[in-house]
């Protein structure tokens, strides 16, 4: 499995509201050949014994022949992915922060997704 992209970003199922920092879950979006993931990070308590600082939870696994499309979207300041699966489900990304729009990113997780479903059409 090929490794295509790899950020850290905020995501949901939906449109990103106004509040997106206090409702978009936080973590790790990552896009192989076959799916695009988003992984939730999680703070565990450092007291818990054997637990670490971090604990990831994949919360959405969408295979790449389940998306029909993704493009770059700006909503407000922030630059969003959103991706729209063939099943009817909305799920926004983005990789902004307090420093960045995230429009940079945006556009080639966008531009990355669209590549490998094409290529996924081709095999």
């Amino acid at each position: 499995m090929t490794l295509l992209f790899n950020s850290e970003g905020y995501f949901c199922e939906g449109e990103v509201r106004t509040k997106w920092q206090f409702e978009m879950q936080y973590g790790i979006i990552v896009l192989t050949e076959l799916e695009l993931s988003l992984i939730k990070k999680t703070n565990i308590s450092l007291t818990e014994i054997g637990g670490s600082v971090d604990d990831f939870h994949k919360d959405y696994q969408i295979p790449l022949s389940k998306i029909k499309k993704a493009y770059s979207f700006k909503q407000g300041k922030i630059y969003t992915v959103r991706v729209e699966t063939r099943d009817q489900f909305l799920f926004s990304i983005t990789m902004a922060n307090e420093k960045s729009y995230g429009k940079k990113k945006s556009i080639e997780l966008s531009e990355l997704i669209n590549a490998a479903i094409l290529n996924r059409l081709k095999k």
